[in-house]
């Protein structure tokens, strides 16, 4: 049995409906449903203008249901009640079995944004302060709560991180498609932060304007409050699988990244395709909101232009980044922070297929792709890198670099190649590094170049027609 929200529509508004139902269901154990029409308002959605709270045990099934955050509201539309509490911070504290189901068309619309964004330090010197934390603009968030279910929704617009999990744990988002207008900065899809453990995200689809997958864990407080043990704030046994997607933003579609003594470890990434065909038109990377919007001198954002889709493409930095030599509070990551990540099975058309810095040891790759402007297979910034293989690296025949990817440079991360390389050391220390299948197009002109420190071995290179080395201090050996 469920209640249905429309039993409750007298109430002042539709996030009182829900909360209504909700409040109802957390004392009998019912299901709540809400469906597309909305007998309080004779419309088929559902203004959300109040986050509404979810309890333990808390199920919530959308049925054709479409929900947008109302004009000007700033709050999530769906927490865990004890979130942003000090009982969020206990083990008292924990939430458990809390799910959010979607049958048929079901979203979560972000409508127009609120004028709310992150000052990330970049670009956004000056941001009006709305005294609202960055993370009310994610449409769920969750803190503390295990045995979560998230699947069969649309995420539209959001206004921020679609979703964001922090010292979570046994979690399941699935079947979850991703629109995007294009124009919002840190448009994330599924973001976690500090402690978030045994997790499986899985049959993603979609475009958002930012990362799809991100998992950041620094001392910066978007990410999660700090603990007296940092132990309790590693990010580890994460699943991500099945992703048809791409992203406007010019970034990464997967990143990891983590500093100031987090670690994160034992994840698994495997079947990434991404989804944007190039265009003649495509720039060396898409526009990226992050980056180009401005502000007047309260931090109020100014009118931009509209990426348009196929006018400049939707090429991305890289389809996996770990590592960024930037964000960190304190501290960089250290050798031994980042361990144990599996990635296998990416096809791409992004700048860099996988890109390295900092730290990363005991990890594979394998079977990567790329494909129609897909430059370089791997790229290793300045950091140390130990026991890590890349096995069977291939390039499509007819896969091009972009003319603006002979030299590159980025400031804010330090990243750095210069000439058409499949593989690049940017100052790297390596030890134990290997690759056994190697093969890239004539479009390549070098397979490893650059410059850093140690050995790299190799097996199985196809290096016919190309130099095979223009390494500066990195010896290379056979397997």
């Amino acid at each position: 049995m469920f209640i249905d929200v429309n039993k409750y529509k007298e109430m002042n508004s539709d996030s009182e409906m829900i909360q209504a139902a909700l409040d109802e269901a957390r004392v009998n154990g019912k299901a709540v449903i809400i469906p597309k029409y909305n007998e309080r308002t004779g419309q088929s959605v559902w203004n959300i203008d109040k986050t509404v709270l979810l309890y333990s045990e808390s199920t919530l099934i959308l049925q054709n249901a479409h929900l947008r955050l109302a004009d000007g509201a700033i709050c999530n539309m769906f927490t865990n009640s004890n979130a942003r509490t000090e009982l969020a911070k206990t083990d008292e504290g924990t939430q458990r079995h809390i799910h959010i189901l979607g049958i048929g068309k079901a979203v979560l619309d972000g409508g127009i944004h609120n004028g709310m964004y992150e000052d990330n330090g970049i670009a956004r010197k000056v941001v009006k302060d709305y005294g609202h934390h960055i993370t009310e603009n994610c449409t769920v968030y969750f803190q503390n709560v295990e045995n979560i279910v998230i699947e069969n929704l649309t995420f539209k617009n959001s206004r921020y991180w679609s979703m964001y999990f922090i010292y979570s744990a046994y979690g399941r988002v699935s079947n979850i498609h991703f629109e995007s207008d294009s124009n919002v900065p840190n448009q994330d899809g599924v973001d976690m932060g500090k402690g978030t453990h045994n997790f499986i995200v899985e049959k993603i689809t979609g475009c958002v304007g930012d990362n799809i997958i991100a998992i950041n864990v620094t001392g910066h407080d978007i990410y999660g409050p700090k603990t007296e043990d940092i132990r309790k704030g590693d990010v580890h046994n994460i699943i991500i699988r099945d992703l048809l997607v791409y992203c406007v933003g010019g970034v990464s579609l997967i990143r990891l990244l983590n500093h100031d003594g987090y670690r994160i470890y034992n994840i698994r990434i495997e079947n990434v395709i991404e989804i944007s065909d190039p265009t003649e038109n495509d720039a060396a990377l898409a526009q990226n909101p992050d980056l180009t919007f401005i502000t007047d001198s309260e931090g109020n954002i100014l009118p931009r232009r509209t990426i348009i889709p196929g006018e400049i493409g939707y090429r991305s930095e890289s389809a996996i980044i770990i590592g960024e030599s930037y964000w960190y509070e304190k501290t960089p990551a250290q050798k031994g922070d980042t361990f144990g990540i599996s990635v296998s099975n990416i096809m791409t058309r992004s700048r860099f297929a996988v890109a390295l810095n900092n730290t990363l040891t005991d990890s594979t790759f394998e079977n990567i792709r790329l494909f129609g402007n897909g430059y370089m297979a791997a790229y290793f910034g300045k950091g140390e890198f130990e026991n890590v293989s890349f096995n069977n690296v291939r390039y499509d025949r007819d896969a091009t670099p972009h003319k603006d990817d002979e030299n590159i440079f980025v400031e804010w991360n330090g990243t750095e190649t210069h000439g058409y390389n499949c593989v690049y050391f940017n100052g790297a220390k390596v030890e134990n590094v290997e690759f056994n299948g190697l093969y890239p197009n004539g479009n390549i002109h070098v397979v490893f170049g650059g410059y850093g420190e140690g050995e790299i071995k190799c097996s199985s290179v196809n290096s016919n027609g190309l130099t095979l080395s223009e390494l500066q201090g990195i010896k290379l050996s056979d397997r």
